[in-house]
């Protein structure tokens, strides 16, 4: 992600102070709540919050939640962390921070996501904050799982867990792409979770196509069952491609490839 330059302008004391305990607590991004919590005289907070926007140590990311650009940050480069600031953004929906964005950590790919995508139960939107992309996909509830948190600058930030990205690389990419992943990485996983957290996921067409390949890639038949690929109507293997194909009565899918 790039970084974006800050000017930088002298300090009051009681701007200094300020920044001192934010930085000792390692704060990256702050609220207007964080600053006057700190202020011995709460009404002078607004003030405060003021000058720091102006001499560039606080940038807004949304209304009364800012970045903090710390003092030791050099006249040149500084950018927050785009993760947290992802948090920020999700103004307390249950996210967690997946797709493309953590594909390549976990092997899936050698492309190296040019945004951040931030699954969600509130908000569809697409922003740029200090020239870096972020994109909101809002869903169920359902699909909220299979979740791990990492510590970034004292505060957990939510991920999909390895096992649940590699069900989103079927919804993200196409069935062939998806299906090779899938097959490289099943030695690398924890396979019976794996399976377990397919057969949670709410979407059934997605079901019946990892089902179908994680047969044919020997999974156990007693994991493989705890699968549902329900009773009715069938769905084409491969989307994008014509619907005619052989049927596979187990998985309910059409073999259109």
């Amino acid at each position: 992600m790039k970084n974006k330059i800050i000017s930088t302008r002298t300090l009051s004391a009681p701007e200094v102070d300020l920044l001192s305990r934010l930085e000792f607590e390692g704060r990256g991004i702050v609220t207007r709540q964080d600053i006057t919590d700190l202020c011995v005289d709460k009404k002078k907070a607004p003030y405060l919050i003021k000058k720091l926007l102006e001499k560039k140590r606080l940038r807004t990311i949304i209304k009364n939640v800012y970045l903090l650009v710390p003092m030791k940050a050099p006249p040149g480069q500084w950018a927050g962390n785009e993760y947290l600031i992802a948090k920020a953004l999700a103004r307390g929906a249950n996210y967690y921070v997946g797709y493309s964005s953590v594909f390549n950590s976990y092997g899936f790919t050698e492309q190296v996501s040019q945004m951040v995508h931030v699954v969600n139960d509130k908000y569809s939107l697409d922003k740029v904050i200090f020239g870096v992309r972020y994109k909101f996909i809002k869903t169920r509830t359902g699909r909220f799982y299979g979740l791990e948190k990492r510590t970034i600058q004292n505060e957990e930030v939510v991920f999909s867990d390895r096992e649940r990205a590699l069900i989103d690389l079927f919804e993200w990419y196409d069935t062939a792409r998806a299906s090779g992943v899938l097959r490289e990485q099943l030695s690398r996983i924890n396979a019976p979770l794996f399976i377990e957290y397919v057969a949670r996921y709410p979407v059934q067409a997605i079901r019946r196509r990892i089902g179908y390949f994680l047969a044919r890639l020997g999974a156990d038949n007693k994991l493989l069952n705890k699968i549902e690929a329900g009773d009715k109507g069938y769905s084409p293997l491969y989307s994008g491609r014509s619907n005619r194909g052989s049927l596979d009565r187990r998985w309910r899918v059409i073999i259109n490839g």
